[in-house]
C-alpha cells in the first residue's frame, strides 16, 4: 500500500474543483427545469445559419444525466483528484454532442471533444512519453472521414442543417445507413470498431473518460437521426445492429473475465453494460423505454463505481496482475457502496436494473426470441464479471503485510453515493414514478 508508513494528505488545490461542481451544479438544476417543469421551453431550438440546438425532452434527460453522474463522481473525491482546466473543454464538448441538433452541429461537436485526447497521444508519441493513442487515433480519423462524408451527402440534398426529424426517409439510402452504422458503433465503442478504448485506459484521467461515455453520442445520433425512419429502414440493417451490440457486450464481459488488471475490468464491465443500450432502442417502444432508463441507470452507477475505484487507488496499490486484494478489510463501507452500485447495473430484484431487462428482454423475445436470449447471455455474463471485479479487489486475505485499518471515505464523502442508491432502489421498487416521465 502507498499508505505503509501513515496515510498523506491527498488534499489539493480545490479552485478548479469547485468551479467545476458549481458549473455543473447550475447545469443540472437548468436540465432538470428543462425536463420536469417546463414542457413549452423544453422543446426550444435554438438555430443560426448553419448551427442548430434544441433543447427536447430527450436532449434534456441527457444533459441531466450527463451533469448529475460528474457532479456525483467528482464531489465525494474532489480532495484527491486534481482536476485540470482543460476539462472545461471536455464538458462544453459533451454538451454541444448532446444539444446538437443537425449533422452539421452534431459534426463540428463530435470532432472537438474527440479532438482532446487525440492532441494529447499525438504529443505523448511525438515526445515518447507513452506507447498508446495509436488505435484511438485511427479509428476516430476514419469516423470523422464518414462524418464528413455523411454530411456532405445530407449536404447535397439539402439536408445537413436540417432539423435530424425533418430528414425523410428516402436519404437513407445504404451508403448513408453504412457511414451511420459506422459513426454511431465507434462512437458507442461497440465491436468492431471499440479498440479505441483501450488506449483511453491507464492514459487519460477516469473524469474525462467519464464525460466521453456520457456524452451518449452513438445514442444520441441513433435515437435523433436514424430511429424516426427505423420502421422504413431495411430489416437486415436492423438485425446487424441488434446483434452486434449483443455481440459487443458479451466480447467485453470475455474481455473482462480474462483480464489481469482489476481497473482495467472497471471499464469493460461499464462498456459490456452499454453496449446494450442500443438492442432496447431496437425493439418495441416498452424495450426502448428501458433503454432510455438503462442510460440513467449506468450512467450514474457506473460514474459512481470509477469515483470509488479512483479513491482506492489514490491510497492502496492494485498494479498486481491477478490479485485479491481483500480491501474490504480496509474500506468496509465502499465495499458494501460497489456492491451495491453494481447489483443496480446487474439485475438484481429491487435494482434499477430489474425493471430495464424486464422491458428490454421481453420487448427482445417478442420481436427476435434467439437475439433475445443472446441479450440474456450477455447480461449474466455482464453479472459474472462483476463479482469477479468484486471478488478480486474487496475478498480474499489481505495483500499488504502490516496492520489493518479503517481507511473509508467519511460519512459526508459518501452521501452522494447513498443518494443515488436511494434513486436506484425506488426506481426498482416504483418504477411508474420515472418510466411515465420517460416518454418524447
Amino acid at each position: 500500500m502507498t499508505h505503509s508508513q501513515s496515510i498523506p494528505d491527498y488534499t489539493v488545490n480545490t479552485k478548479w474543483q469547485d468551479i467545476f461542481l458549481v458549473v455543473l451544479g447550475f447545469l443540472g438544476i437548468f436540465f432538470l427545469t428543462l425536463f420536469f417543469f417546463n414542457h413549452e421551453f423544453s422543446h426550444l431550438i435554438m438555430s443560426g445559419p448553419h448551427i442548430e440546438f434544441s433543447f427536447n425532452k430527450f436532449s434534456s434527460f441527457l444533459g441531466l444525466v450527463f451533469c448529475l453522474s460528474l457532479f456525483i463522481g467528482i464531489f465525494p473525491v474532489r480532495k484527491e483528484n486534481e482536476i485540470s482546466k482543460t476539462f472545461i473543454f471536455y464538458i462544453l464538448g459533451g454538451l454541444g454532442i448532446i444539444l446538437a441538433n443537425n449533422l452539421i452541429t452534431f459534426l463540428l461537436f463530435w470532432t472537438f471533444q474527440r479532438s482532446l485526447p487525440g492532441f494529447r497521444f499525438i504529443h505523448g508519441i511525438r515526445n515518447g512519453s507513452t506507447s498508446g493513442g495509436g488505435t484511438y487515433l485511427v479509428q476516430h480519423f476514419i469516423t470523422f472521414a464518414c462524418l464528413v462524408v455523411l454530411t456532405v451527402l445530407a449536404s447535397r440534398s439539402g439536408y445537413a442543417s436540417l432539423s435530424f426529424s425533418q430528414i425523410p426517409a428516402s436519404f437513407f439510402t445504404w451508403p448513408v445507413l453504412i457511414l451511420s452504422f459506422i459513426i454511431i458503433f465507434e462512437s458507442h465503442g461497440i465491436f468492431p470498431f471499440h479498440s479505441w478504448i483501450h488506449d483511453l485506459v491507464g492514459n487519460i484521467n477516469w473524469y474525462k473518460i467519464s464525460t466521453i461515455f456520457l456524452a451518449r453520442a452513438g445514442v444520441l445520433l441513433f435515437v435523433k437521426l436514424i430511429m424516426p425512419t427505423i420502421d422504413q429502414d431495411p430489416d437486415l440493417f436492423k438485425l446487424v445492429l441488434l446483434s452486434l451490440s449483443i455481440f459487443s457486450s458479451i466480447y467485453w464481459s470475455v474481455r473482462g473475465i480474462f483480464e489481469t488488471n482489476v481497473a482495467k475490468i472497471t471499464t469493460y464491465f461499464y462498456v459490456a453494460q452499454s453496449s446494450l443500450i442500443l438492442s432496447g432502442l431496437l425493439a418495441d417502444r416498452a424495450a426502448a423505454h428501458g433503454s432510455y432508463l438503462q442510460i440513467l441507470v449506468i450512467s450514474l452507477s457506473g460514474t459512481a463505481l470509477w469515483s470509488l475505484m479512483s479513491y482506492i487507488q489514490r491510497h492502496t496499490s492494485i498494479k498486481r496482475l491477478n490479485q485479491f486484494y481483500g480491501l474490504a478489510q480496509f474500506y468496509p463501507k465502499l465495499a458494501t457502496l460497489f456492491c451495491l452500485f453494481g447489483f443496480s447495473m446487474i439485475g438484481t430484484p429491487l435494482g434499477a436494473a430489474f425493471v430495464v431487462e424486464d422491458l428490454v428482454i421481453n420487448g427482445l423475445l417478442d420481436q427476435q426470441p434467439f437475439l433475445g436470449l443472446g441479450h440474456i447471455l450477455a447480461t449474466c455474463l455482464n453479472g459474472i464479471l462483476f463479482f469477479l471485479i468484486f471478488s478480486k479487489l474487496f475478498l480474499g486475505q489481505t495483500a499488504y503485510p502490516q496492520k489493518i485499518k479503517n481507511l473509508d471515505m467519511s460519512l459526508g464523502q459518501m452521501i452522494p453515493y447513498v443518494l443515488i442508491l436511494f434513486v436506484m432502489f425506488l426506481i426498482g421498487i416504483f418504477p411508474s414514478l420515472f418510466l411515465r416521465n420517460i416518454t418524447w
